[in-house]
């Protein structure tokens, strides 16, 4: 049973923030105390909002011994509340805080968008309110990083805002369930870790509530943070050209915090001061094309307009297609023309040898490809090498006949022919200009590497 006075706060809060509509909802369950925590308090609620509860659980293959028996837990918890599971699993094992974020979020976002789910909800407390508002602090963020994390945005609800972990674990304690605890939350490796065992056991010296305080902070500041915000959505919405920003339009007095409002929507995260600061630097000229990495994603400047490219994952595409002699194919907004003349525009070419004229598709890659030549290495790691943004890969061009991969352009040399006919792939325009030129990156092979090192991957 759930305690009355938990049930109640967390009850009022969902109405207040108007957190969920009615309809199928996906809950993130690890196993700890605050996500098992979450579920049975949601569903106890479950009737009264209309919601169809789904559980979503992810192995980020960092635990290989505990996964199975993590998943197994979560598996009970779900037949305990009568809701249906899925589980994912990472590809590889995640090495980084962002990486097992982003793994864990675009896994979460598929599952919901098959069930036609009204929402994401996470375990997310008080205390964790407090240990990111902490984090955006120390990183030099502003206003909008003072507002930690929202209620509800981006399609993630967050109910349990208003609790902290002491109720999560007197939610499991009256359900008698011992929730799974994850070693890594002791190491020290991890930022938001020391800054939970060890910068907020000091400010409770000060203030024994002292996340309260903080989290009241982040309340503050998202009040503050709306009203600016309406003033630049509006200056951002007048300086936006389809998918571009034209930069000229916006006032040197808004640029820089609509320029981080942009990335904030294209990518979900809240750039710190430096990142803001190189942002903006980005797009103080208009010569020429550039590129920059920041987290969650790239800017693309090509003279006067600046495109965001999250790196959120996208499994959308466009299906195979067969490459025919004459004729010209768009692809996910590829260009591609078997039979074209040697081209001086922004394409790469590759010779077609006849035995494979009508053998050869554009698709997008598949679990298992790897390389044509030696080493034949797996395309996943050809474009993690190239820093490829993960939004990028299920819509980038692989070539390949029914056995085998061919040729991706831009990051494999095509295999070397004698004579064949002329195959031209251009990148879409809002890659920008770099794509093809020698800053970009060659994986496959260093041998034939024809592209300089670049710092930060291919532009695209």
């Amino acid at each position: 049973m759930i305690p009355s006075a938990i049930r109640a706060t967390v009850r009022e809060y969902i109405r207040a923030h108007h957190i969920f509509a009615p309809g199928p909802v996906v809950v993130a369950v690890s196993g700890g105390a605050d996500s098992t925590a979450l579920l049975l308090i949601l569903a106890d609620l479950a009737e009264e909002f209309g919601l169809a509860i789904h559980v979503a659980h992810f192995d980020h293959r960092t635990r290989p011994k505990q996964s199975a028996a993590e998943a197994d837990f979560v598996a009970k918890l779900a037949n305990r509340v009568g809701a249906p599971i899925r589980v994912g699993r990472a590809e590889t094992p995640t090495k980084t805080e962002d990486a097992a974020r982003t793994a864990r979020y675009a896994f979460l976002r598929r599952a919901a968008e098959e069930i036609g789910a009204t929402a994401v909800a996470t375990g997310h407390t008080r205390d964790d309110q407090a240990e990111t508002v902490l984090l955006h602090l120390t990183r030099g963020s502003g206003l909008a990083g003072l507002a930690g994390m929202r209620p509800l945005r981006g399609g993630i609800a967050r109910p349990l805002l208003a609790i902290g972990r002491k109720d999560t674990l007197a939610v499991c304690r009256a359900a008698r369930i011992r929730p799974r605890t994850d070693p890594t939350n002791r190491s020290l490796g991890f930022a938001r870790n020391r800054v939970r065992l060890k910068v907020v056991p000091e400010l409770a010296k000060i203030n024994p509530r002292a996340n309260d305080a903080i989290a009241r902070l982040a309340d503050a500041a998202a009040e503050l943070q709306s009203e600016e915000d309406f003033a630049v959505s509006q200056a951002l919405a007048r300086a936006r050209e389809t998918d571009a920003i034209r930069v000229a339009a916006l006032d040197p007095s808004v640029r820089r915090r609509a320029l981080a409002m942009a990335w904030r929507d294209a990518t979900g995260r809240v750039l710190g001061a430096r990142h803001r600061e190189a942002l903006e630097k980005l797009t103080a000229s208009e010569d020429g094309s550039r590129s920059l990495d920041l987290p969650g994603g790239r800017a693309i400047r090509e003279y006067g307009l600046v495109r965001i490219v999250g790196d959120r994952v996208i499994e959308r595409s466009d299906p195979p297609t067969r490459i025919e002699l004459g004729r010209e194919i768009i692809w996910n907004g590829w260009r591609l023309v078997l039979g074209a003349p040697a081209s001086r525009d922004a394409a790469r070419e590759a010779d077609v040898p006849k035995s494979l004229l009508r053998k050869l598709v554009v698709r997008g890659r598949i679990a298992g490809d790897r390389t044509a030549g030696p080493p034949h290495k797996k395309l996943q790691d050809v474009f993690t090498d190239a820093k490829i943004p993960a939004s990028q890969r299920s819509s980038w061009p692989v070539i390949a006949n029914e056995d085998s991969v061919w040729w991706v352009p831009g990051l494999t040399e095509p295999p070397k022919t004698a004579g064949g006919t002329r195959l031209a792939v251009a990148a879409p325009a809002h890659f920008g200009n770099e794509l093809w030129t020698s800053r970009v990156r060659q994986v496959a092979s260093k041998a034939e590497s024809v592209a300089a090192r670049p710092r930060k991957g291919p532009s695209n």
